[in-house]
């Protein structure tokens, strides 16, 4: 298995290296055996200014001014409202169901049922001030993601809908509980009888098993299980009561021996394998700041499979002009500008238009670009505002991938740094 040591964690430079070890009170093997880089329920690093690699550290309550090496000058953000988003950035699934589990006394222990009804599809967001069945001021927090064919997870808390999707993974691997998991880009079915191709969301039907079908038509027809489930990094205790926006943006893969393919590394990240997946999470603290008649604009690399990046607005051919930077050049995990751009109103940033785009540039050369309209429907924003702030997050696979695959495309997340949680 490839492993770059840089994409194992982020940590923001006041994250500590104390590991917080969470024992998980329901029994999950099949998670306890997965590799992932975030490490089951381990807790998280803070994603900032690049970040230092690390593996599973714990995030630290972010600093003071004038302490620590920071510059007492810059802008600190102020403690608030206690805020909570998470983003379906996970590259091999198509619609998510999250569930949380509360760290108690070294204990992990799944609380509450799958959220949201219905599911979270790619490159969406779910924002929340309390959690249940999670005290926000000592319990640490550890996040599940499942995919595939929700509909199988009706009626059942996370405790039981973790323990099916743990039990239709081993049975794809036959390993009674090791590792596989589903969804990639849809929902699948299990397997039919001779003659009978079962669907994927998003997946052709298939006959992988025919005579006569060669190598990469069996690939292509390969279903994966119907539902896979990973833990993301956590949260500290206390975190979730800090008076902080705070995010995490699942990332890479979760895989599935299914999910074997030649540009697989660029698809989910060179530490990706078929059985283990690549599954992590970036983790930050979302800046409020503002500044009247004012769009205040962050962006967050959460492209697991991508290297060094730009991003900027830029405007057609027939609106003129030229385009605006947000961040020049930043790697994965790392939040940029640390204190939000509010140098123009959102007018000129041609957010709120049809026409405009955000591209993600290498070495000034544009990769990927999408429409500030298609980005403002999949966040459900209907537009920005001045005066209030917001953050591009990358998603999905690397930037330099062209082939179709497994994989779902390279998109923007959108997210009210400050959002109205219902």
């Amino acid at each position: 298995m490839r492993i770059s040591a840089a994409r194992r964690g982020r940590l923001y430079s006041v994250v500590g290296a104390l590991l917080v070890g969470a024992g998980c009170s329901n029994d999950h093997a099949v998670l306890e055996l997965r590799d992932h880089p975030g490490g089951m329920g381990g807790m998280a690093g803070l994603a900032g200014a690049g970040g230092a690699g690390g593996n599973g550290g714990v995030l630290t309550r972010p600093p003071v001014a004038g302490s620590g090496g920071i510059n007492p000058d810059k802008m600190v953000e102020p403690p608030g409202r206690s805020v909570f988003t998470v983003v379906h950035g996970v590259v091999d699934a198509d619609m998510t169901a999250w569930c949380f589990a509360r760290v108690r006394n070294g204990a992990t222990t799944l609380v509450g049922s799958p959220v949201p009804a219905g599911g979270l599809a790619y490159g969406q967001s779910l924002a929340f001030e309390t959690l249940p069945g999670i005290d926000a001021t000592s319990d640490g927090v550890v996040p599940y993601v499942i995919a595939g064919d929700l509909s199988e997870l009706a009626g059942l808390d996370c405790v039981k809908a973790v323990a099916l999707a743990e039990q239709v993974m081993g049975a794809d691997t036959g390993e009674g509980g090791a590792a596989g998991q589903a969804g990639a880009a849809g929902a699948s079915g299990q397997a039919g009888a001779a003659g009978v191709a079962p669907t994927a969301e998003g997946g052709a039907p298939g006959d992988a098993g025919a005579a006569g079908a060669d190598v990469q038509a069996e690939k292509a027809a390969a279903l994966p299980p119907s539902l896979r489930v990973g833990a993301l990094p956590g949260l500290p205790a206390g975190t979730l009561a800090a008076g902080y926006s705070m995010i995490e943006v699942a990332a890479g893969c979760l895989g599935a021996k299914e999910f074997d393919d030649e540009h697989e590394y660029v698809a989910c990240g060179d530490d990706y394998t078929p059985e283990h997946g690549s599954l992590t999470a970036e983790i930050a603290m979302l800046s409020r700041e503002t500044a009247d008649g004012m769009l205040s604009i962050q962006a967050l690399h959460a492209s697991h499979g991508s290297g060094d990046m730009g991003v900027s607005s830029v405007p057609s051919a027939v609106d003129g002009g030229i385009g605006i930077t947000i961040v020049d050049n930043f790697a994965e995990g790392a939040l940029r500008p640390r204190d939000p751009r509010t140098m123009l109103p959102v007018e000129s940033w041609g957010a709120n238009g049809d026409t405009w785009t955000v591209n993600a540039n290498v070495s000034s050369v544009p990769y990927a670009s999408e429409a500030w309209s298609t980005i403002r429907d999949r966040a459900g924003i209907a537009e920005l505002d001045n005066a209030h702030a917001y953050t591009l997050v990358a998603i999905g696979p690397g930037l330099t991938i062209a082939d179709q695959g497994f994989w779902n495309p390279f998109a923007f997340a959108l997210v009210d740094n400050d959002p109205v949680v219902p």
